[in-house]
């Protein structure tokens, strides 16, 4: 069994492999040896610039600028893989070499409140949003910044920068009455969260006046040359930027290039530190402003003459020239690209937006919805995003899924849709339908209680009846004030037998196990997260982080005689749980909760919220991969009136692999640890200890479970990241 699973690993591996590009510019072994003169001096001045840069990140409070971008993209090397794989890269199929132009009209606020308003565009085909996006990623660069890119990449001047990269002196540059030091920085181990590259350092301020950096961020390598102001105005800004990017995939190879010129309008410094500032204000807005059917097409020569920096080469004028913007594609009517296309919707996700309407599915064929764990085995599952915009951001949505367990042989659905009519309180009404795991009842748990007592207890030597689940919820959410959330609800429950009883009439248990359970649950919940910092997306109120952790606690109280309902019975719950960064791409999370049942004057079925089995792998980005048990059989989600359980996780780009495969953290972008607790009276103690690691295309997982610290098994979980 182990042997299988460590072949799946081993496959994941050649996977990751085989989507990452070979990068000639980075090596296999962690760089080592003895310090020379040069590198220290080196260290001396990046020490300095270092002891500035946490001054430097924050100094500008406001800008407004006109940016000037010239985008080329050209299609290396393709196969007939690009019409699967053409949405990892931003490229036009249809133009195998575009040109663009664009002007843009940007404002900053700080902290992190970026705004680009397209005035005017031109070239051979238009950027989708994508590229778009694709550009500004790499413009909203703030180079003393200990980590960009969305934490993505640690730069070279992070206060914990020496354990990470090393430097070195090339050669000392004397312009006029300013002396600039060229810094070669290299990373001591090759990661795709580490860069390499040169800063060059004005003496005595020590601030930088230009960077020339290589890395790789998601399936590009890129090369970032950024020149910076020099007079006292401009001085951390930057005026100048090149940017060159390679994707390598699937045997395709595309090649991007960008130039990118700033005119500054208004620039606003910092009087005080913000961050200091006990009332700082937890409205944080900011959102880019893409739209691409909006952008007017200018296509007056002496308008773009005015907006170069540098004129256009004859080979640029030569693919202006080749097609325009008005002009209609060429449709394609081969039989072998008509199956091709078909086959690309049946396996890719698909993604439609018109106006206020947009659609995503997740594709019928489509092996990114495939997962797999120790318990489940294979899964496959599949989505619908369907959403209608009206006005002031008011939305309704419809969210219908169906997956299938392959190992227990089971099919789970859902239909769910919101009504969101509030938007800027968050308020939204949502209905649910769909059916869950299998369970067991009250009656029947407390049979097992009582074999429980027999130290040679197994699960696997019962013949449990199982009972189908059925339910539909109303809810209703609302913010009363920031970071506190009201949620009322109702839902109904239907239980059947999985399969009726052979036990002949008269035994008592068998009316336990033939009767159908009906039960109708009113619930009321409180959510509060202090200081909850949010920024507002027109007029919908989006939460972003908090310093503080998020307590909330559900109330249920089961009425009999609602619609054939016959519970009568209360469940209390309670969570807290945090994501803690601490700085360089490391983060600690934990989740506590607890739940009960009380005032049992009936037959119940252990539903908990908080505590219940998952049955499709989870992307890391939601954090259920690390908040739930994955070991654990799924007989005990059942099994107790009452449990307390508690999760840890920490991550970090740099754990194992650097200590035992240092070559391979080329390819992992982050590793985790996690440590999980349950209690239950049926159960005082149940641990799991787990490791995982991913990057963009996977994340795989292996979780140890133990009970009372006695070996229960080893099993282990996998989902792709691509697309989701």
């Amino acid at each position: 069994m182990l042997k299988k699973y460590f072949h799946i690993i081993i496959l994941l591996f050649v996977a990751g492999n085989a989507l990452a590009a070979p990068d000639g510019r980075y090596g296999n072994r962690p760089l080592s040896g003895p310090k020379t003169h040069s590198s220290q001096q080196g260290d001396s001045i990046m020490k300095k610039v270092i002891g500035r840069a946490d001054t430097y990140k924050k100094v500008v409070s406001r800008y407004e600028a006109e940016i000037y971008i010239k985008g080329k993209t050209e299609i290396l090397r393709q196969n007939f893989l690009m019409r699967f794989a053409h949405h990892l890269f931003p490229v036009d199929r249809r133009n195998k070499d575009m040109i663009f132009e664009m002007v843009s009209h940007s404002e900053f606020n700080a902290p992190n409140n970026y705004r680009h308003g397209f005035e005017a565009i031109n070239g051979n085909s238009i950027p989708n949003n994508i590229k778009q996006q694709e550009v500004l990623t790499f413009l909203n660069l703030n180079v003393y910044s200990p980590t960009i890119y969305n934490e993505g990449i640690i730069m070279p001047v992070a206060g914990e920068a020496f354990k990470y990269y090393t430097f070195n002196l090339e050669r000392t540059e004397t312009e006029g009455d300013r002396k600039i030091y060229q810094i070669r920085f290299m990373p001591k181990l090759w990661s795709q969260k580490l860069i390499c590259g040169d800063l060059y350092v004005t003496d005595q301020d020590w601030h930088i006046d230009k960077i020339d950096v290589n890395g790789r961020f998601s399936f590009a390598e890129f090369n970032l040359v950024m020149t910076f102001g020099r007079d006292y105005r401009h001085f951390i800004l930057p005026q100048k930027a090149d940017l060159f990017l390679r994707y390598h995939v699937l045997g395709n190879a595309i090649a991007s290039s960008y130039h990118t010129s700033f005119k500054y309008e208004t620039v606003e410094w910092v009087e005080e530190d913000l961050e200091d500032q006990r009332d700082r204000p937890l409205d944080l807005t900011g959102y880019y402003q893409l739209s691409s059917d909006t952008i007017p097409i200018v296509s007056d020569s002496s308008y773009w003459r005015s907006k170069r920096d540098i004129p256009l080469t004859a080979e640029e004028e030569k693919k202006y020239g080749q097609t325009t913007l008005k002009a209609p594609y060429a449709s394609d009517t081969s039989h072998i690209r008509k199956y091709l296309k078909i086959t690309e919707r049946l396996t890719n996700t698909i993604s439609l937006d018109y106006k206020t309407t947009r659609l995503k599915y997740s594709g019928l064929l489509n092996p990114f919805q495939l997962g797999y764990s120790g318990r489940d085995g294979i899964t496959y599952r599949q989505q619908i995003r369907f959403s209608k915009t009206f006005k002031k951001d008011r939305q309704l949505r419809f969210r219908p899924e169906i997956g299938f367990v392959f190992k227990r042989k089971e099919l789970f659905f859902k239909f769910g849709g919101d009504w969101e009519y509030l938007p800027e309180k968050q308020g939204a009404l949502s209905l649910n339908l769909g059916n869950t795991n299998q369970g067991y009842s009250s009656k029947i748990m407390n049979e097992i209680n009582e074999q429980l007592k027999d130290s040679a207890f197994n699960f696997g030597n019962l013949d449990l009846q199982y009972f189908k689940h059925y339910y539909i919820e109303l809810k209703n959410q609302i913010e009363l004030f920031n970071g506190f959330q009201l949620t009322t609800g109702i839902s109904y429950h239907r239980r059947i037998p999985a399969r009726k009883s052979a036990i002949a009439p008269g035994e008592n248990v068998t009316e336990i196990i033939n009767e159908n359970y009906h039960n109708f649950i009113p619930t009321i919940g409180f959510s509060y997260t202090p200081r909850q910092y949010y920024w507002m997306d027109g007029y919908r109120k989006e939460y972003l982080y908090s310093y503080y952790p998020t307590l909330s606690i559900e109330f249920g109280r089961a009425i009999p005689g609602v619609w054939k309902s016959s519970g009568n019975y209360g469940r209390v719950e309670a969570d807290i749980h945090q994501s803690i960064y601490l700085g360089l791409s490391r983060r600690f999370n934990y989740h506590v909760s607890g739940g009960l049942y009380t005032a049992q004057k009936s037959t119940y079925f252990a539903d908990y919220r908080y505590f219940t089995r998952h049955n499709f792998p989870e992307s890391w980005g939601g954090d259920d991969f690390g908040g739930v048990f994955h070991q654990l059989r799924h007989e005990w989600f059942n099994a107790s009136d009452k449990y307390v359980q508690a999760h840890v996780m920490y991550e970090s780009p740099f754990m194992l692999f650097q200590l035992f495969k240092p070559e391979a953290t080329k390819h992992i972008i982050s590793e985790r640890f996690y440590l999980s607790q349950l209690w239950m009276p049926v159960k005082p103690s149940y641990t799991e200890i787990g490791y995982g690691f991913g990057n963009h295309i996977f994340n795989v997982a292996a979780f140890v479970g133990f009970d009372k610290l006695k070996y229960e098994g080893i099993g282990f979980k996998f989902a792709f990241e691509l697309f989701q």
